[in-house]
């Protein structure tokens, strides 16, 4: 290559379809032959050391030019035109997911998260049935929970977070790319969390139902302040473990706008030590 700068060849936009909109399709070319868009213009000149001017005559060709998809390693086999890739990156499907265990490199399909969470961090999966109350045992030292749905094997993750010293706060998402929600076949869900006081008393519960959120997690778990979740009083917790009863419903076609809904008050008033609680943050 000698002095050229590597980053980009001649012919071949720079950025790989990284960049979109108007500006990206003005394509400059150097003195050395590189072919930039609009928006790496000014930062490969300084890289390049050449001069460069803008190029009519490469614009259309360019904007014909189609590139692989970025998750073409994960099942994606699209080409875009390129400066339209950026959008679509945005939107694939194929978007890989994350492991919500802080500090995790990997990266792959829900359903490879299933294995992973397993193999590497000695997760049980748990099988629930849609349509019905599922009573779980979590154990506090684990912050997060993995789920799998018998009907179509959608991945849920149950992410419980300190919520100040007096409350957990638990949540519940379906781990997917978020472009994956707006396929026409897509399912969505509603979910319906609750805990009773250890002693089976149910003037003392929290509940909270829910649409269920999508995320790849790309940015991690659920953190207190963010979507949906039921906050627990310690007092309802016993020991070091949190019993909770969850029910996911799968709603065709989507679910309305997210609501939280109190529990139901007995017919004679509660006691006063009662708590009822229901959270939602904007």
């Amino acid at each position: 290559m000698g002095g050229q700068d590597k980053r980009c060849l001649p012919s071949m936009p720079a950025c790989n379809g990284e960049h979109g909109g108007k500006k990206a399709r003005q394509q400059a070319l150097c003195e050395t032959g590189h072919v930039v868009c609009g928006y790496c213009r000014g930062a490969h000149g300084e890289a390049c050391g050449r001069a460069d001017t803008h190029c009519p005559e490469l614009d259309a060709v360019v904007g014909a030019t189609k590139v692989p998809c970025a998750y073409r390693d994960f099942g994606c086999d699209r080409f875009l035109v390129y400066h339209g890739a950026a959008e679509h990156k945005r939107v694939c499907p194929w978007m890989p997911c994350s492991c919500p265990q802080t500090g995790c490199a990997f990266l792959g399909p829900p359903a490879a998260l299933l294995d992973h969470c397993s193999a590497e961090h000695s997760r049980p999966i748990i099988q629930v049935r849609y349509g019905r109350p599922w009573t779980l045992s979590l154990p506090l030292a684990q912050r997060w929970h993995v789920m799998v749905g018998q009907e179509d094997r959608s991945v849920f993750l149950v992410s419980l977070a300190d919520l100040g010293v007096a409350a957990t706060a638990v949540s519940l998402l379906c781990v997917r790319p978020d472009g994956a929600v707006a396929l026409p076949a897509a399912p969505h869900f509603w979910c319906k969390l609750s805990v009773e006081h250890p002693r089976g008393d149910k003037d003392e519960m929290v509940m909270m139902a829910s649409a269920v959120s999508s995320s790849p997690l790309s940015a991690g778990p659920p953190v207190p302040g963010q979507g949906m979740f039921v906050a627990v009083p310690h007092e309802l917790m016993s020991g070091d473990v949190l019993a909770i009863s969850v029910r996911i419903d799968q709603l065709q076609p989507p679910p309305p706008a997210s609501t939280a809904v109190a529990a139901r008050a007995p017919a004679s008033p509660p006691p006063s030590h009662a708590r009822t609680t229901t959270r939602r943050l904007q």
